[in-house]
């Protein structure tokens, strides 16, 4: 069992856990969302079942220790349905994980927040216009009883005849039709936590918390139509504000730098190597109206290039104290890599005083995890 000073862990359901393992990068193909999201490049209506990389070699060892199943491939079939299924898979034995798989309702509320501004002014061109669907979809989450809503998932590969050795898992509960309706394809990505718990029994199983996640550049607040506004579009206020922010940036950098004169990660205090990075982000605050906040230097932080993508992308958030808290998307490798221990409590020197409002802003909006699920240091 790890050590609580070694790994993260989460609180579910009021039950803490470890995350032992991770998958980070599982890309929404085209062919698997729901029809109604696919690109105008491509034809066909996806399929349910989710790739996750060949079942053969050193990566299909990988994800059978994940998941804790090593008959990728085993062959199954239902007659009544025309295809695999979960009853077809338990007559097989090849369920991958029964009723312990969940997505949250919080990640797939956040993640419509994150994709509001694909949905209605889109970057990526697709079959039909998929902001008549947003409002719907929303709803649907939004009604979704359980916070945690847990499913089962079953072995849907190729077969071991195949030569392929494709992997895939699929499972035939509603959520699975409800999350491949809500993801946009090759902008989305699915992240994989595997839990146990901190107190085990004798009766204890691995937890696995799908996550879905929009690519940084499409997120509501810094997406290219969001960002860009039209002149036709723009309120005299916004543009107003804008004009007025370009001309004090250079004064808003200077005030971050002379009050934080250093980045607390790399001690590095050449303000050339220095970013002043916003806590709120800029794009939020024009959009608002509020050039006082893009000026303000409290809300900005001083930071290495590094750091500052790892802050300004949601990787990391502060509490009020300063206390630095690590989201769950990066290995244990990187952050090592980093210089940074994510289970450890550091506060950092980021003169916290009178940013309240700003860092709660950042840990609600821009920081990728979801905050009340964290176990933090104490």
């Amino acid at each position: 069992m790890p050590s609580g000073q070694e790994v993260q862990r989460l609180r579910i359901n009021g039950v803490e856990y470890y995350i032992v393992d991770s998958i980070q990068d599982f890309r929404a193909e085209d062919s698997f969302i729901h029809r109604t999201n696919k690109l105008a490049q491509y034809d066909g209506s996806g399929e349910s079942k989710k790739h996750i990389g060949t079942y053969a070699g050193e990566i299909g060892n990988s994800r059978s220790q994940f998941f804790e199943y090593s008959q990728w491939g085993k062959p199954h079939f239902d007659s009544a349905k025309h295809r695999k299924s979960i009853s077809s898979a338990r007559e097989a034995g090849a369920v991958v994980q029964d009723g312990t798989c969940f997505f949250s309702k919080a990640n797939l509320l956040k993640y419509l927040d994150d994709a509001r501004a694909e949905y209605y002014k889109q970057e990526q061109v697709y079959h039909e216009d998929i902001g008549q669907f947003y409002t719907e979809r929303y709803e649907l989450v939004k009604a979704l009883e359980q916070d945690h809503i847990f499913f089962s998932i079953y072995d849907a590969s190729d077969n071991w005849d195949k030569p392929q050795n494709r992997g895939y898992i699929r499972s035939d509960d509603a959520i699975w039709s409800l999350w491949r309706k809500l993801i946009l394809p090759r902008i989305s990505y699915l992240s994989i936590l595997k839990l146990l718990p901190v107190r085990p029994t004798k009766d204890s199983k691995p937890l696995f918390y799908f996550r879905i996640l929009l690519d940084y550049q499409f997120r509501a607040f810094v997406h290219p139509q969001a960002t860009e506004i039209p002149a036709s579009e723009a309120t005299k206020g916004e543009v107003k504000a804008t004009r007025e922010y370009r001309q004090g940036q250079d004064a808003y950098r200077r005030a971050v730098i002379d009050h934080m004169v250093q980045c607390p990660f790399s001690k590095i205090s050449d303000e050339r190597l220095l970013v002043a990075s916003h806590i709120k982000p800029y794009s939020v605050c024009i959009k608002e109206n509020r050039l006082d906040q893009a000026l303000d230097h409290l809300n900005g932080l001083a930071l290495s290039p590094t750091y500052d993508r790892l802050f300004d992308q949601g990787y990391i958030t502060f509490l009020d104290d300063g206390s630095l808290v690590c989201g769950t998307q990066l290995s244990a490798y990187t952050w090592e890599r980093l210089g940074i221990n994510p289970t450890a409590k550091n506060k950092m020197r980021i003169y916290p005083e009178n940013r309240g409002v700003y860092l709660d802003f950042h840990r609600k909006h821009v920081f990728q995890d979801d905050i009340e699920d964290m176990v933090l240091a104490s």
